[in-house]
């Protein structure tokens, strides 16, 4: 499997009488970080235990490397499933074994497996590519929740599999070990050219590691596209919920906002510059940047001035220095922009 770029179509899956994925198609580069996030309950696991069939799907149809996975019959899906490894928010690890057992286990499956001096060198090459060298005789006992799911992830590695699936990876983690793993995943993105498939529900996580995200809302994708453009511009319910979730907490009503874009220079003291140079008292209502690619996004919704002049005045102002920005009708503020209570 050189080529791990995955393609769904059509996809539809049903628990008994309830849709959870209805049309699904995605379009995954090989080599790529892909984000899938949802509220509770959109079908963002299911959909992701779909790629390796630990879920079977009702109809539709999903390509991994050039290859139909539910044409694969029970000996070739065991195989392939070596190349499409998962790690979960649970780290499952066999507490009675070592680090080194742990990461060995995939391997003694097989019952060709022989113990050599070759395989012991990959397992610790692996374990230190993760940075446990000096945990390889220790028990899950004995790690941290970070380092646990560093040996979750060393396990998965163990069969040089071509893509990584991430089931809420990290949400049992605190931020900066979170922070951790995902810089270990890209990491492994760069220099192994796994292809990563990773569900969150924190969109935070998908705009610090991904180049491409879909989100998903009734059964469906109601968003798909790069990271930056679904951050700067999102067009969905369901999509503002998650990006602007729990910032924005204003009962402004009948007043209006105005959102203004960066894709590249947030250096510059807008807010200030707006001040001084148009005499204008502006309130910023939220705020946010990110990084994508070494490129830094960010976003930033102010109320507008009460007076129309004022309001042509500040336009006025950010045409003239090429500013991004959109004006957003108050009418449904709680609607456009507050995530649910």
């Amino acid at each position: 499997m050189v080529n791990a770029s995955i393609e769904i179509s059509s996809l539809r899956k049903s628990f008994s009488d309830l849709l959870v994925l209805d049309n699904i198609s995605l379009s995954i580069p090989s080599g790529s970080i892909y984000g899938i996030i949802g509220l509770s309950g959109a079908g963002k696991s299911t959909l992701l235990r779909t790629i390796n069939r630990l879920e079977e799907i009702d109809s539709g149809k999903i390509v991994v490397g050039g290859v139909d996975i539910h044409k694969l019959n029970r000996k070739e899906l065991c195989e392939y499933r070596k190349k499409v490894a998962m790690i979960f928010q649970d780290f499952n690890l066999l507490n009675q074994k070592t680090v080194y057992e742990n990461v060995e286990f995939p391997l003694t499956l097989d019952k060709k497996y022989k113990k050599t001096e070759e395989i012991k060198e990959k397992i610790l090459g692996i374990i230190n590519m993760v940075g446990l060298s000096e945990k390889v005789n220790s028990y899950p006992s004995q790690l941290s929740g970070g380092q646990k799911q560093r040996v979750a992830i060393a396990r998965a590695l163990v069969h040089d599999p071509k893509v990584l699936l991430c089931d809420e990876a990290t949400s049992a983690l605190d931020p900066t070990t979170s922070e951790s793993i995902l810089d270990l995943l890209k990491d492994l993105n760069t220099n192994l050219g796994i292809t990563i498939v990773i569900v969150a529900h924190q969109m935070s996580i998908i705009e610090k590691i991904c180049s491409r995200v879909a989100i998903l809302s009734g059964s469906g994708v109601c968003e798909e596209g790069e990271v930056s453009q679904v951050f700067l511009k999102p067009e969905t319910k369901a999509a503002k919920e998650l990006i602007y979730s729990r910032h924005v907490k204003t009962r402004l009503q009948d007043k209006q906002l105005l959102k203004i874009e960066f894709d590249g220079d947030i250096d510059t003291p807008i807010v200030t510059n707006i001040v001084q140079d148009c005499n204008i008292l502006v309130s910023i209502v939220y705020a946010n940047s990110m990084v994508v690619k070494g490129k830094v996004y960010g976003q930033l919704i102010i109320k507008l001035p009460y007076y129309d002049e004022d309001i042509d005045k500040l336009k006025k102002y950010l045409d003239l220095r090429g500013i991004k920005y959109e004006e957003v009708t108050g009418d449904g503020v709680d609607e456009q922009f507050n995530a649910r209570s």
